[in-house]
Order: structure tokens, then sequence, then C-alpha cells
């Protein structure tokens, strides 16, 4: 007769069962009757995992994985923030939340003294600031978390790339996303949006933005990948 699925579970469940009875007993039997081998060594040609002890082992070392040489945010975070998290203590860097940036530049890791300019919703201080020489800087635009429009297009990401900046970090909305997609620059925003910005308000330069859970002066070095982004102060880290 058809055996009901449910049945058919139970019986299957009980010849894994017998099965693993069977093979512990032989196990029993083999290390019984094994006088070369010591009870040690039966155990560990059973249950020895080599590779798995081999993980363990590694992974017991703080700086498992560390390589100076990628010089991204992960080896500097090893370095430079060695503090375990729930304990509060001083810290040399800031660390941005997570998930708050996207990566729309055609390079994805950069680093560089930051230049600052605070701005809602008008951009003509963005377009001055990557008008001039960038000299491996990276423009910090706090432009109030806005979603209704777009602080950087392509024109002014050639600029910038022409220019010599070695990065872009935007708080807010970005448009022309494919085509700086395929510059050589890092840029991180928000999220893009068709519509550009205004141009009547011209905003601030050269203070203190402060956003997603960081806080950004005129010249802190700034650190981005496709991990997160990492604020220090005036003087570069050393790996």
């Amino acid at each position: 007769r058809a055996v009901p699925v449910h049945e058919g579970m139970f019986y299957s469940g009980l010849r894994r069962a017998a099965a693993l009875a069977r093979f512990a007993s032989s196990s029993r039997v083999l290390a019984s009757s094994s006088s070369s081998l010591s009870s040690s060594a039966v155990e560990a040609s059973f249950s020895a995992r080599p590779i798995v002890a081999f993980r363990r082992a590694m992974c017991a070392n703080p700086m498992h994985g560390y390589d100076a040489s990628r010089a991204g945010t992960c080896e500097y975070t090893d370095v430079h923030y060695p503090e375990p998290l729930d304990v509060t203590v001083p810290r040399k860097m800031q660390v941005a939340d997570a998930g708050y940036f996207r990566d729309f530049g055609g390079v994805t890791r950069f680093s560089g003294p930051a230049s600052t300019v605070k701005c809602y919703e008008n951009n003509p201080l963005v377009r001055e600031a990557l008008g001039e020489p960038g000299n491996g800087r990276v423009l910090v635009v706090d432009g109030g978390g806005s979603m209704r429009c777009a602080l950087l297009g392509d024109n002014l990401a050639g600029m910038a790339v022409s220019n010599g900046w070695a990065g872009i970090v935007i708080n807010g909305c970005l448009r022309d996303s494919e085509d700086i997609g395929k510059m050589r620059i890092g840029v991180k925003a928000i999220a893009p949006h068709p519509v550009k910005s205004s141009k009547r308000d011209p905003g601030m330069r050269e203070v203190p933005v402060t956003f997603a859970g960081v806080t950004v002066r005129p010249g802190d070095w700034i650190y981005a990948d496709m991990d997160g982004m990492l604020v220090g102060g005036p003087e570069k880290f050393e790996l």
C-alpha cells in the first residue's frame, strides 16, 4: 500500500537512528579490540577535524586576516580601533553608520584629508570646491540628507577627476550615476536622484559637519571603501 507522508518520515527517522546506533556500536568494538591503539588515538580517528581545528586556532588571533598592503578600512580598524565595542574609551577614529552610503564612483577605495561643504539642496560651493586643485583630498558635503535633489552630477564629478580629488562623500543625492560609475574617483552618496539642485543659497565651506554618526572637520583624514567610511584626525594613520 502507499505509505502516507508522515509515516514515511517516521520510518526514515527510525532508519537513520538505527544506522547511527550501528556506527556507534562498531566504533566501541573497534576501540576495545584494538590493543595497539590507545583510547585517545581511537577517538581522534573518529572525531578529529584538523581543518576545523586550524580555523579555530587562526580565528583566535585578533589579527587574523590582517594585510597591511590592502590598506582598507578593515586593516585600519584592526590597528587603530582595537578596543572592544562594549568598552567606553577615547578612540582615535570614528566609524560611519553601516549602510548609510552607497558607492557610485569607478573607484571604491579612497582616502585623503577632508575639505568640507555644508549646504541644503543648493550646490554652488560644491562646484567651487571641485573647481580647485584637489591635491588628493576628499570633498565631504553635508547636504542635510535631502532626498529631493542631487548635489553632484557627471560634470562636477568629471571636474573633480581632472583637478585631482581623491573622492567625494555626499550626505545627500547625486545624479548621472551610470556615468560617474565609469570615472576614476571614489564617490559615496545616499542615493541617486534625477533632479538637479538650486543655486541660490551657497552654504558654507570648511566648517565641521556631522552626519552618519561621525563629525568631520576640515583636514580630518577620510578612509573609505566598500566596507564603510572612517574618520581620523589631521594626522594620517599608518599601517
